[in-house]
């Protein structure tokens, strides 16, 4: 027997515009669950950086601000 696991919901991550970035993540990226970790998605859908495993989501946030990236919004 299989358990059914709800997905998690998609994280919005933004940069403020008050600070110029630092990298060519642009203004917003998404942090979204995929089969094997998580991804870091742009607006326009292009995968910017993916990590594997259960770590995978703290790999993501710390690429993401270590190039500027500020808030967290869910």
């Amino acid at each position: 027997m299989s358990t059914v696991a709800p997905r998690p919901a998609a994280f919005e991550l933004r940069t403020l515009a008050a600070r110029p970035s630092r990298t060519d993540l642009g203004g917003r990226v998404k942090l979204c669950p995929s089969a094997d970790g998580w991804s870091l998605v742009g607006t326009d859908g292009r995968l910017l950086f993916g990590a594997l495993g259960p770590h995978g989501r703290r790999q993501c946030l710390e690429y993401a601000r270590a190039r500027g990236v500020l808030v967290v919004l869910s």
